[in-house]
Parts: structure tokens; sequence; C-alpha cells
């Protein structure tokens, strides 16, 4: 499949290390454009030569500072930095707040940096939705030093473990709790320890907490070592830089590639999970699913497990529907672009065997009238005279049917102003308001069409006319027509 110009001139901009190039291409990560997939496919191939390092730990611990330190040695040593620093979303515009940019004003200057703020906007765990793919982009861009800074939420802040190479994590003396060393969670994904702001009272205590705690705890074959700093001095420095050097050799041995691959495994498992969401929000129409079942869930009619797993297996239907539609004349590639998601996109094989079809024959074809009196009077003319007249209270209507050939035309004159056919009367007037199709189960047809994801009326069939068992499918779903299924459970109309 060839690549769009647009797509391809922002790779090589990317990988020529030009900063407008590589701002969009951080920007379209960010967005969600649907064309940086392209994008990351072309440049991927060229990462992996960057040493990103991860910096995380509570607000106030001096992390920008500590971040801006560790870039400037770096530019001394003549390496290109890019620093990404998620910052917390506003409130009002769910922007980022960009505080770290104040504390990192001399660096702009340096065409050898490039900073990027990006807002978390409501993700959780530190790190926002697209800080990974905006790493992979400084990456393939020739940057030698990739800093990620995170939002500082708290002991809970692990994500940055998914992406960095090495994780830091930044605590200071005087915080309040004596005790925050052997806390879970955050301390957990630490490949080295600093204790910031070590001329401050405490610190050597804090040091000595840290080692009882990985005296108490598993840390396999890397054991984390603990350095002191202070950041607004360049004091200390010298020691973090030699322990990440320590790290990043051990990351080149056997013990190493473990660790890389279990961050790619759990990268990739952050991926599909977001997928399928993205995939349970598709099934989402006017009322939406997730809705749907959260308001069953709140009136006490299904249980929370229950109702995810009814959107899973709605997921999964859908899948299945992509890959195996019902019979038809046309091909996969006959169908447009805007085509449902439960039906074959441009890019799915065409089924070796078709489903087989659910339904029996066209039973009817549903009209609005203002009355059956007026309305048949034309039928009438063509010797389609009424064989059957029928009140159905569930739908607040009463019915004339006329046969055509093995099919029928079902007049539908309301009995209740807001019924159905009422309502489509003072909407559209007089006219076509649905077809029928003959189904022989169609609770089973139900199950289909709603593991597919297809939007439906009703759910459950209801009492129809001739002793039968009806539902509706929603217009949207059909390319606009209401269609009903209808289920004969006696004799034929």
């Amino acid at each position: 499949m060839p690549v769009p110009g647009a797509v391809q001139d922002l790779a090589e901009g990317v990988l020529a290390g030009r900063v407008p190039a590589v701002a969009r291409a951080i920007t379209w990560a960010e967005s969600g454009d649907p064309r940086f997939r392209e994008l990351l496919a072309l440049v991927f191939p060229r990462t992996g030569g960057a040493r990103v390092t991860g910096l995380t730990g509570s607000p106030g611990a001096g992390k920008s500072t500590l971040t801006a330190a560790l870039a400037r040695r770096a530019r001394v040593q003549g390496r290109k930095v890019g620093i990404v620093a998620v910052d917390p979303s506003s409130p009002f515009s769910g922007g980022a707040i960009l505080g770290d940019r104040i504390r990192m004003q001399d660096l702009y200057t340096d065409p050898g940096v490039l900073i990027r703020s990006m807002a978390t906007r409501g993700h959780l765990g530190g790190l926002s939705r697209a800080t990974a793919d905006a790493v992979d982009v400084l990456d393939a861009a020739g940057y030698d030093e990739i800093l990620v800074e995170t939002v500082g939420v708290g002991q809970d802040e692990v994500e940055v473990f998914r992406l960095a190479e090495t994780c830091v994590v930044v605590l200071t003396p005087g915080m309040g709790d004596d005790i925050q060393a052997i806390k879970a969670g955050l301390m957990e994904v630490a490949d080295l320890f600093v204790v910031n702001k070590a001329d401050r009272e405490g610190a050597d205590r804090v040091v000595q907490e840290i080692l009882q705690m990985l005296q108490l705890g598993e840390h396999g074959a890397w054991l984390p070592p603990v350095v002191k700093t202070v950041a607004t001095t360049g004091a200390g420095l010298d020691e973090l830089a030699a322990r990440l050097a320590d790290h990043r050799a051990f990351l080149d041995g056997p013990q190493g590639a473990a660790r890389k691959r279990e961050r790619t495994k759990m990268r990739i498992e952050g991926l599909v999970k977001e997928d399928f969401l993205r995939r349970v929000e598709s099934l989402r129409g006017d009322a939406g699913a997730l809705e749907e079942s959260a308001a069953r869930v709140e009136g006490r009619e299904e249980d929370p497990i229950s109702a995810a797993r009814g959107l899973v297996s709605r997921v999964e239907g859908a899948a299945g529907a992509a890959l195996h539609p019902s019979s038809s004349s046309k091909k996969s590639s006959d169908l447009s672009s805007d085509s449902p998601p439960y039906l074959l996109s441009k890019k799915s094989p065409v089924p070796k065997s078709p489903v087989p079809s659910l339904v029996s024959r066209i039973s009817h074809l549903g009209i609005s009238v203002p009355s059956l009196a007026k309305g048949g009077v034309f039928w009438d003319l063509l010797g389609l005279l009424e064989e059957h007249r029928e009140e159905v209270d569930s739908q607040k209507v009463v019915t004339s049917f006329r046969a055509v050939g093995e099919s029928h035309l079902e007049l539908l004159e309301s009995t209740s102003p807001d019924g159905p056919i009422a309502k489509a009367l003072e909407k559209r007037g007089p006219g076509i308001h649905h077809l029928c199709l003959e189904v022989a189960d169609v609770r089973a047809v139900l199950a289909r069409l709603k593991a597919a994801g297809v939007r439906l009326v009703n759910e459950e069939p209801v009492d129809g006319a001739h002793d039968c068992l009806v539902a509706f499918v929603h217009p949207s779903a059909t390319g606009g027509i209401l269609l009903e299924l209808s289920e004969k459970r006696t004799k034929k109309v």
C-alpha cells in the first residue's frame, strides 16, 4: 500500500533531524492523527540508538532541576538531548501547564536540545498517552539522550517503567513522610534512587531507609544504587552519571536483555488494552453501548462483571463478523470507506465460506398511513385487497395486510398519538415505514447482530401481528431503513 506523500515527507524530515518535522510528528502522536501509524512504521527501524532515562517521584522533589542538569552535562559531552516533560493537564483547556519550561529556560536556546511538554489529559500513571511515541520520534531523529520527566503524581507513578531503559526515582528529605522509601508501587520501578536536595537535614536518614527497603525486598540481579545530589549546585552529578552508565552496561548483558524484552511486552500490552477500549467505544450509537451497560448496572439489572463480559463479547463478535460477513455479491474491495465497523473493511480478506443466511424471505413492506380507510383505496384499485386486519397493542398500531405474491404490504394506522407510527407521520408524513424479513429464530439473529455491534431498537423480541415475535434494527445500521425481524410461531400470513 503506497504511503501518502505528506507522511513520506514528514518521515524524511524526522530522519534528517529537522526540528519542525520532529515537532509535527509528535503533534500527530498527541492528537491521535491516523497518519501517525504509517509515520511510525517508516521511522521505527531507525530507533534504538538513544539512551532513554525516566525521572519520576513526588512533586517538589526537584525532578525538573535534575533533568535540566543531566541535559547540560550531556551537551558538554556533545550529545543531542531530547526532553519530554509530562505536565499536569489544565482543568480548563486540557493543555499542559508547562511548569517545567520555567525551570529549563536556558536550554531552549541550545540547538542541540529539544524540549517537548506534553499534557497528561487525564491519563493515569504519570505519563501522557503519546509519550512513548514521542520518544520513538526523538530516537529516530538522532537524539542521543532522551530524558522523560513524569508529572509527579505520587506513589503509583509506575508507567515510566514501560518506557525508559533506566528509571530514576527522585526523593527528598523533609517531605513529612519518614517511611516513603518502603512504600510499594513507585519504589519498585526504580533502577536508581536519587536523594535530591541532599544539603537538607534528614538526607542521610532517607538514604538509610532506602537501603533497608532494598534489603527487605526483591530486586533481582540489579541492586539499585542510592545517590545523593544537589541539582541546583551540581553536587553528586558525577556519581549519578557513573551509576547511570553502570546500569546501561548491565542492560547490555543477558539480564538486561530480559528486562528489555519485558518492557517491550508491557508496552505492546498497553497498546492492546487501548485498542480494545477504542473498540468498545466504537460500539456506541446515540445511546452508547457502554452507557447502556452502565445504566443496567446502576439499575441493578446486571452486575458489573456480566456487563464487562457482554461488552467483550460484542467486541469479539464484531471482529468475527468482519472476517465472516453474510453472503453478498459485493467483494470486500467494493465496500465504501464509511461502511459500518461490523462489515468487511477494504483490507479484510474475503472469507472462504460465508455465514449461512438466517433470513427465510421478505415478509412484508410496512407503509404508514393516516387511516386504513383512505390509505387502502389505491391498493384496492390494483387488486391488492385486505386479507387480514389486526390491532397490535405493543406497537400502538392497527395493521392491514395485503398479499403480493409470497410477500405482503402492511398498512399501518396509529392508535395513539405517542405511538411509533404517529411519530413517523408527524416527522416524515405517509410512506414506507419499514422492511420486514422473516427469520426462523429471531433471538439467534439478534444475538448475531448484537455480537457484531449492530445497533438494535430492541434487544429482545416482542409480540407482533399474526402471532409473531418481532424485533427492530435501527436505520443507522442498515443504510437508512428501519428493519423488522419476524419469527412465525404458528400459521403463515
